[in-house]
């Protein structure tokens, strides 16, 4: 294994390389908001259901950039990328015996879609197949030589996997398989003292869980008794709330929507030349090692399966732990690909037997490079800070000293505004609407009292419409939204524009007329002939009748030119399935330059005669712009009054 490694720091630097130069800079919307706000939060909940993360990023954070948090952990995610990269190249070299089948699986894994996405951002998933390629490296060193102390570490960093992420447990069969192949005697793994030692392990793996539960008795909602508190432990700690309904959560109607999704989400990840390696892979690890052949095999069942019924919007990063036994089956091809052409050497040429494993190696290196060429401009987002600007808008000029931010809005934006709030705007009080509607009139004269203003968004006026007097609140003509209509009718006439629909989130639901008659003010009346599938495209000049048009009910890439503009348009996301894409549903390229993330929604982008391209305009969509409303504190007891 040792002659690997230095390979493997090769392949892993190379990753975390491109890892840094595509790096989200700040904060995001959905759970990565949400962990690098509680990173360095005092507080703890069950509901905080990744201690080993937490417990491994704070120090990190804390050495690294502690008042702005939100970089240094989509760093942190990086460096665990670049390591799962660095394992999975020692363990594929290390079990084919070949430099070259590493190479190649580490390579695939470090520049396929999901995994490069995930790696540029605060989220749980690198570490997490970090420690699914060090228990698999464990299990390598145990089938080597079987042992109980070999047999300790594999239960030990198996059980140490739990404080990551508890999908953990779809793996105990697989790994529970290869031990009984591997084993010297099967009796050996189930004696009292292994049941003992694997109790044991299991016992001190959930103790990282103990802050956790002591949340629970720390509750203002403290149970009454040890039992109910471990009850409301696990029921925060899986959010069984939500997630017994999700899980096989699939109805029968849907597993064929489920089956094209998978396929559509293996081809993004590898392409057909990589499956079909991956494929090679699994015949060559049949005739080499049962062992290998069985746990691979499972490993990827377990996961595409729990992937396939598990009925929630980012199913797809479920996939993962498929996505890393599928590098490694493509990296064993490449090894007995190059075995083969050694053969025997009475048969063969022996230059031909020396050139053919380095055409093979050629040919799999290239065309990792090349999938990496590719993937680059999709998932890069150095420049995004789009999330941030959108909450810096809606909080502009409100400090505690003269107003109060009020917000009701989607989940995923509102963990930028808990960022916001605790990290890069000390000064901005906020609260949820939810939080003060029951206690309403107190409320307001608390604030009255302190001459501060309420400044609300859209959806948090719009739910007081009918609770306070009208003539009380009145919108910030600072951020007016101008009617669709208006904003497609201002691209300028002959210049060229992409527009993009696509499924609008259920949140922030499409008035189709009001579309209409926006496509209309841009197309000039020359409308073509609609499908309203999940993904629909418009190309062409303002003014003119669209020189593109595709309408689909699946994912495609379509490539144009208008006037001497070469445009992309990427579908990376399965409608109406995928609710969740961090790295956006879709794209926008002039050549390798991204133009515009697609979001779900109304997307829209022109360029104007020196090649600049417009601000991106979104409708119906988390990134719309939101109108913002304000209870002036001159006019609070009047709002009261009114709400009576």
């Amino acid at each position: 294994m040792a002659r690997y490694i230095a390979t493997a720091c090769v392949v892993a630097t190379l990753a975390f390389w491109a890892y840094t130069q595509t790096l989200l800079p700040g904060v995001d919307l959905g759970d990565t908001g949400g962990f690098q706000a509680a990173v360095l939060w005092p507080e703890v909940s069950a509901r905080q259901a990744y201690p080993l993360y937490y417990g491994l990023a704070r120090p990190f954070i804390l050495a690294a950039s502690p008042g702005d948090p939100a970089r240094a952990l989509n760093l942190f995610s990086a460096i665990w990328g670049a390591a799962a990269v660095g394992l999975l190249t020692v363990l594929c070299a290390t079990v084919m015996r070949s430099h070259a089948a590493g190479i190649v699986a580490g390579l695939l894994l470090a520049f396929s879609y999901t995994f490069w996405s995930q790696a540029i951002i605060a989220e749980v998933y690198t570490l997490h197949l970090t420690l699914i390629a060090g228990c698999l490296l464990a299990l390598y060193w145990y089938a080597s030589r079987p042992s109980y102390p070999r047999l300790v570490l594999v239960l030990a960093v198996y059980a140490l996997s739990f404080g990551n992420h508890l999908t953990m447990i779809l793996l105990l069969i697989p790994f529970a398989l290869f031990l009984f192949q591997t084993s010297g005697s099967r009796r050996d793994l189930l004696n009292a003292r292994v049941a003992a030692t694997a109790v044991g392990i299991a016992a001190l793996g959930a103790l990282q869980y103990a802050p956790n539960y002591m949340s629970v008795w720390g509750a203002f909602t403290a149970p009454a008794s040890p039992v109910e508190g471990l009850a409301a432990f696990w029921f925060d700690t899986t959010k069984q709330d939500w997630r017994e309904t999700m899980v096989l959560g699939v109805g029968a109607d849907q597993i064929t929507d489920r089956l094209a999704m998978w396929l559509f989400d293996a081809r993004q990840q590898f392409g057909i030349a990589g499956l079909a390696l991956a494929c090679a892979g699994l015949v060559m690890l049949w005739r080499t090692s049962r062992a290998w052949f069985c746990l691979i095999l499972t490993m990827y069942a377990a996961s595409t399966i729990f992937a396939l019924t598990y009925n929630v919007g980012d199913s797809h990063v479920f996939f993962l732990p498929a996505h890393l036994v599928t590098a490694f089956a493509a990296g064993a091809a490449v090894a007995g690909i190059s075995a083969l052409w050694r053969g025997p050497c009475q048969v063969r040429e022996a230059s031909l037997t020396r050139l053919a494993p380095l055409l093979v190696l050629g040919f799999a290196l290239g065309y990792a490079g090349w999938r990496g060429w590719t993937t680059w401009p999709v998932v890069d987002r150095h420049d995004d800070r789009r999330g941030q600007q959108l909450i810096a808008v809606l909080t502009q000029g409100v400090r505690d000293s003269n107003s109060l931010f009020v917000s009701q809005m989607n989940w995923q934006l509102e963990n930028v505004l808990l960022y916001t709030g605790r990290h890069l705007r000390p000064d901005l009080s906020w609260v949820r609407l939810g939080d003060v509607l029951t206690h309403w009139p107190l409320f307001l004269q608390d604030n009255h009292e302190l001459g501060r203003d309420l400044v609300l968004n859209g959806d948090a006026a719009r739910e007081l419409a009918g609770v306070i007097d009208p003539g009380a609140m009145a919108e910030d003509p600072t951020t007016s939204i101008l009617p669709m209509e208006q904003s497609f009718a201002l691209v300028p006439r002959g210049m060229p524009y992409v527009l993009v629909l696509l499924t609008p989130p259920r949140e922030t639901p499409l008035d189709l007329d009001d579309f209409n008659r926006a496509l209309s003010a841009l197309t000039g009346a020359r409308v073509p002939q609609r499908a309203s599938d999940a993904y629909e495209l418009f190309a062409g000049v303002a003014g003119e009748r669209p020189q593109v048009y595709r309408s689909s009910g699946r994912p495609f890439s379509e490539t144009f030119s208008i006037f001497e503009e070469q445009l992309t348009v990427r579908m990376e996301s399965w409608l109406p399935i995928d609710t969740f894409r961090r790295a956006g549903f879709g794209h926008v390229l002039r050549d390798r330059q991204r133009l515009m993330f697609l979001e779900r929604g109304v997307n829209l982008i022109w360029l104007g005669s020196d090649g600049r391209v417009s601000a991106p305009y979104y409708a119906a969509s988390l990134f719309a712009p939101q109108p913002r409303f304000r209870i002036p504190a001159a006019t609070l007891q009047f709002a009261k009054m009114g709400q009576k």
